[in-house]
């Protein structure tokens, strides 16, 4: 899995978490609010209900208090019967007029709660757009680094392998130049011969290191190898050199004893 991948997953999964989050909010208020909801007609019921017994409790000791006072067919008792009418529809109306203000008021508050839900998972979402764009972002920067710095090693390797057969060469052929040129000058001629025969024992010496790294299979990779050809010996003096084993100089020693 790639890293855009798991980027991919972890905004989903906060996208997930978020609406969890706020799905489990919004249905505790929507819960409380149905109770709250269940309430209401029962309570007004109720109001209307006790509004008409006092009402029938007010008529009845009204015609027992005109009865007392001999007043019973009288007209009062006709104004007064329209008046406890107004007054009980004044009442209830009141009363209806309030519950439907308490459902009307549920109503609005539910729909706040819808709205503040949407409204923040729109802006969770987008909070978690952003920081996915923004990690994506960083993810894909990072690699160019990784990509950019391993350019700059492969090519520093690269060079400093070029300096290193640059320099093998260079000890070869320098090396080679002397032990093989011819010229008809005698003078010339014991030039060189002094030359070699004063580094004689320098020779010696790289040679005798060199033997007994073959001798281990240090360079060849096969103890006790021989040498058939001079290629042969100039591919073991090479991967010594490459190797770290010898020397630009030991190289340049080696290549004038065996002429190569």
């Amino acid at each position: 899995m790639n890293y855009e991948q798991e980027l991919q997953n972890l905004k989903n999964a906060q996208k997930n978490a978020a609406m969890a989050d706020l799905q489990k909010t919004r249905d505790t208020s929507l819960s409380n609010l149905a109770a709250e909801e269940a309430k209401i007609r029962p309570e007004y019921a109720a109001q209307r209900s006790t509004a008409n017994a006092n009402n029938r409790v007010a008529a009845r000791n009204f015609q027992e208090y005109l009865a007392n006072t001999g007043r019973a067919n009288s007209g009062i008792g006709a104004q007064y019967e329209m008046s406890r009418q107004n007054n009980l529809q004044s009442g209830l109306n009141a009363i209806n007029a309030a519950e439907a203000q308490s459902v009307a008021d549920v109503a609005r508050r539910r729909s706040d709660l819808e709205n503040a839900y949407n409204t923040g998972l729109a802006s969770a979402n987008a909070q978690v757009e952003a920081n996915y764009i923004q990690n994506l972002l960083n993810q894909r920067q990072q690699q160019w680094e990784r990509e950019f710095a391993q350019k700059q090693f492969d090519e520093q390797v690269r060079q400093y392998n070029q300096n290193r057969q640059d320099q093998l060469n260079r000890a070869f052929s320098s090396g080679g130049g002397s032990g093989t040129s011819s010229s008809g000058n005698s003078s010339k001629k014991s030039t060189t011969s002094t030359a070699n025969t004063t580094n004689n024992k320098n020779y010696n010496s790289v040679d005798s290191q060199l033997k007994n790294l073959m001798s281990l299979g240090a360079v060849t990779g096969v103890a006790g190898a021989t040498i058939k050809n001079s290629t042969q010996m100039k591919n073991i003096i090479s991967n010594a050199y490459k190797n770290g084993q010898l020397t630009e100089n030991q190289v340049y020693q080696l290549a004038l004893k065996y002429g190569l």
